[in-house]
């Protein structure tokens, strides 16, 4: 392809040269040619990946890219000369640079400047174009030598101070929204952008001198390019920086004073980078502005600051962190909690494009023209807010404001009932459809046999194990009242009427004695089938659960299919099926019994890694990525799973393989209690002795066949080898980030065509399986899965190919980005979601001091005050030798 563009260039460089000099038709001709060039060249960027595949399979993206442009370049030399068409080769500079073609790069640059300025006596200053003068100053900097670093720093220095000695700064500034005509504002940017980035680096000890003169340049930088996201998140990085390294030296005054600063950089550059790149970029600026609005909203600074940011950023960036909001919506600081109130019901109205009037009032105006929002700033500094109009998009809020009223903190009940009260006001008719599918759905997913079945094995213990009659009485009140009322009703299902004729006496009597012991306190008182409201349900308003995006048509619930499929697992879920008002069917896995609101967060982080991953060039130019699914809470003991087609669990496909060769599923566990049938009771030393004799009596490569026989042709063998050691690797990372546990083979699937590993059921995290109660994960903590059987699916190369240099890519990643992804986390802190009376409550809180540095947060919940007296059970010093030593 590359070729073919070449000959074809060279016919337009013939006709270029035979042009007639001094023709003002040819002399436009030849302006024609040139920006078609541009624009071609450009288009490479986009196609390249295609080129990769076509070209050059092995090679990384940006060394075909800059191959690419290699090609093409050399040709329109003959005719244009690198000199008159400088940002082009300037580009290619960049690219060959990045791609570690360091000479190549070098050498570009030195065409471009006409001379070599280390061939030059060092007395004599660097001169040439500005942009090639910084080009050359970034080349000389990625040489990674300390000496060549402070001497493109020093020569970087000289550079702004002659450019600005040219441009008045503060004339930019005040035009540069207005004109935009002015092209060395932008480079002004840039150049004041490394100043400060430079010096950031080299300054590992930050003092007062440092910290004015890094302000500083990220300061012009944003003057000179108001709409630059990347100044913006400079000066607002910098100043959390600052932040922090004063509150680390018991300065929090001084530190309190750079809070604002940040704060109003984060807004400008998630305002800017939304309008250029989307939301999904600013993800990281989102979190980082979330974590300085809850650790020092309170004061009245900070408070003015976020309402005016909240004024400039669109409404649908809050979309995204949905669930990190509503984790602190029952925030003690009343400031804080009215703020997240008032802005999550502007999330619950229309989402409308923002129009300006005058200088001190904005209006924003739904599609249908109605006023939504006017904030006028009046010359006392206060700023108004007016409220109008309906919506019909609050199903992105509905759902998780729902699982927040019933939580069993009573705070934070009534801060979401709050909410969901506002809300209602605009949108009644929504908000009653909301519930209702969620109270029906909960209904459907745990029949009233199996919440009793479930209450009942819970209270026993409380009672028995415990003697904690309060604690059986709390959760025994909630079903008696339900069964009262269901008795009462006369739309009960035919399950629930069963239960209520069966059952509603005995219960009754036995509710009645916990009534009498709560008056007297004497011991002695103590010795499924589908909702039809859902069937009749027809053309809702409700958008299908997990479809909605902000500025995409609404897929609505057009009716509930009249059948569920019961799957037959430990948990029984059950598979449903909606369908949409765009005439699809959308499966989901609807699950009682478990708290899906830690694989909603879970997700979440996932998203955030994929993020991660592609602003990375080591991790981009692998595709790598975590598969994602839908979860949507609906209560804390259901919700829903969105169904992942054109997958199989490793123990389905195991068992296949085994099935059809006549080999027993469970082989090695047979080995093993042939050698040793007390295998129980032996000790540890013994244990392991057993199960090295199992090993080496059985093959183990069972999944590694199953990959071979699955694949019709040995490319797509190896296409998939390959990305199931790339996605294994990169949640093995993950997980191990995670503390993930119980991941036995049928948590682990692999897709049919993709050959890719996906992990599901993200209930024990936290290193939580090595403290439950039934069967604990005892040797460990283990990082991540990697069995024999894991080991030998990579096939020659093992861990030391693909897989080895993954994990260190994706860790080199997280660990870079370690601030955005501890403030992600931080919420499973603030809205406790696992079972945290399995942990040491005194260790908790180093979740959030390691999310933010410069202030702890805070644990406000009631969720876990019960849980401070569980210590975490400690291993025995000769059992954590022996596993030390394997």
């Amino acid at each position: 392809m590359v070729r073919v563009q070449q000959l074809s260039e060279l016919e337009e460089v013939i006709d270029y040269c035979t042009l007639p000099v001094g023709n003002p038709v040819a002399e436009g001709r030849r302006a024609l040619i040139r920006n078609m060039w541009t624009e071609r060249i450009q288009g490479a960027k986009r196609n390249v990946e295609a080129i990769e595949r076509a070209i050059l399979v092995n090679q990384p993206l940006l060394a075909v890219r800059a191959v690419v442009w290699q090609g093409l370049l050399a040709v329109r030399a003959l005719v244009l000369p690198p000199t008159e068409d400088i940002e082009t080769w300037l580009k290619f500079a960049s690219l060959c640079r990045k791609n570690g073609r360091i000479s190549q790069a070098r050498s570009t640059l030195i065409k471009l400047l006409q001379y070599d300025p280390e061939a030059s006596p060092e007395n004599v200053r660097y001169h040439g174009p500005p942009q090639v003068m910084l080009a050359y100053l970034k080349y000389q900097w990625s040489l990674g030598d300390d000496h060549k670093r402070k001497e493109a720093f020093a020569r970087l220095q000289n550079l702004a101070r002659e450019f600005s000695i040219s441009l008045n700064i503060q004339s930019i500034a005040s035009t540069a929204s207005m004109s935009g005509i002015n092209a060395n504002v932008p480079l002004l940017a840039r150049v004041y952008h490394k100043l400060g980035a430079w010096q950031w680096s080299l300054s590992p000890g930050l003092d007062d001198d440092s910290i004015q003169e890094i302000l500083t340049a990220f300061r012009n930088a944003t003057q000179c390019a108001t709409k630059w996201a990347k100044a913006w998140h400079a000066w607002a990085l910098f100043n959390t920086a600052v932040m922090s390294h004063y509150t680390l030296r018991g300065f929090p005054t001084i530190a309190s004073q750079f809070v604002v600063a940040a704060v109003t950089g984060y807004f400008h550059s998630i305002a800017c980078a939304a309008n250029t790149k989307g939301v999904n970029d600013s993800l990281q600026d989102i979190l980082r502005l979330l974590t300085l609005w809850f650790n020092h909203g309170a004061t009245s600074e900070v408070q003015m600051a976020l309402q005016i940011g909240f004024s400039h950023v669109n409404i649908n960036t809050w979309l995204v962190v949905l669930p990190q909001i509503i984790a602190r919506i029952h925030s003690n600081n009343h400031a804080v909690r009215e703020l997240i109130q008032s802005l999550l019901v502007r999330i619950g109205q229309s989402h409308p494009q923002d129009e300006r009037i005058g200088c001190n009032t904005t209006v924003s105006l739904c599609e249908n023209g109605e006023f939504w929002l006017l904030a006028s700033k009046y010359e006392n500094g206060e700023f108004w807010f007016f409220y109008g109009s309906t919506s019909r998009e609050d199903a992105a809020l509905m759902y998780p404001l729902l699982v927040a009223c019933k939580s069993i903190s009573n705070l934070r009940k009534a801060a979401a009932q709050e909410v969901v009260d506002k809300v209602r006001q605009h949108s009644g008719v929504l908000v009653d459809q909301a519930q209702l599918v969620s109270k029906e759905l909960i209904r459907v997913a745990i029949l009233w046999h199996e919440s009793w079945h479930e209450a009942l094995e819970e209270a026993s213990r409380l009672y028995f194990g415990e003697h904690n009659i309060e604690g059986m009485l709390k959760v025994l009140e909630p079903l008696h009242e339900m069964l009262e009322e269901g008795a009462m009703r006369d739309n009960t299902t035919i399950k629930e009427r069963a239960f209520i004729e069966a059952y509603h006496h005995d219960l009754s009597q036995a509710y009645e004695c916990c009534m009498k012991y709560k008056r007297t306190g004497k011991d002695a008182e103590l010795t499924q089938s589908v909702s039809p409201e859902l069937v009749e349900c027809r053309d809702l308003e409700l958008a299908v659960p997990g479809t909605y995006r902000a500025e995409s048509p609404v897929v609505t619930i057009a009716s509930f299919a009249h059948q569920l499929d019961v799957i037959t697992s430990k948990q029984r879920p059950r598979k449903l099926t909606i369908h949409g008002s765009d005439g699809e069917d959308y499966a989901f896995l609807l699950k009682g019994h478990e708290d899906l609101r830690q694989d909603e967060r879970v997700m979440q982080l996932f998203g955030l890694v994929n993020t991660l991953l592609e602003n990375s060039r080591k991790t981009a130019e692998k595709d790598l990525s975590i598969q994602q699914y839908a979860v949507i809470p609906l209560s804390p003991n259901s919700g829903l799973i969105g169904w992942v087609p054109n997958c199989d669990t490793l123990h389905h496909l195991i068992r296949e393989y085994r099935d059809a060769r006549r080999i027993t599923l469970n082989q090695e566990h047979k080995y093993m209690l042939s050698f040793a049938p007390d295998y129980d009771h032996l000790p540890l030393i013994s244990k392991v002795e057993v199960f090295e004799y199992a090993l080496l009596n059985t093959e183990g490569n069972d999944l590694a066949r199953v990959l071979w026989l699955k694949s019709r042709t040995s490319e797509v063998w190896l296409e998939r080898r390959t990305n199931y050691t790339r996605s294994l690797a990169v949640m093995s990372m993950v997980g191990y980030l995670l503390g993930l546990g119980d991941r036995h083979p049928s948590n682990l699937m692999l897709h049919r065509y993709s050959g890719k590993i996906l992990h599901i059921d993200f209930g024990d995290c936290f290193e939580a399986s090595m403290n439950r109660e039934k069967f604990p994960e005892k040797a460990c903590p283990v990082p991540f899965r990697l069995t024999r059987m894991l080991l030998k699916a990579m096939e020659v190369s093992g861990i030391e190919g693909n897989f080895r240099s993954t994990c260190e890519n994706v860790m080199q990643v997280l660990r870079t980005n370690k601030d955005s992804v501890m403030a992600m986390m931080e919420a499973f802190v603030h809205d406790p979601l696992i079972n945290w009376r399995l942990f040491n409550f005194n260790e908790v809180p180093q979740i959030s001091m390691f999310a933010s540095n410069h202030a702890p947060a805070v644990i406000n919940t009631e969720e876990t005050a019960q849980s401070k007296e569980l210590g975490q059970p400690q291993r025995g010093a000769r059992e954590r030798e022996l596993l030390q030593v394997l």
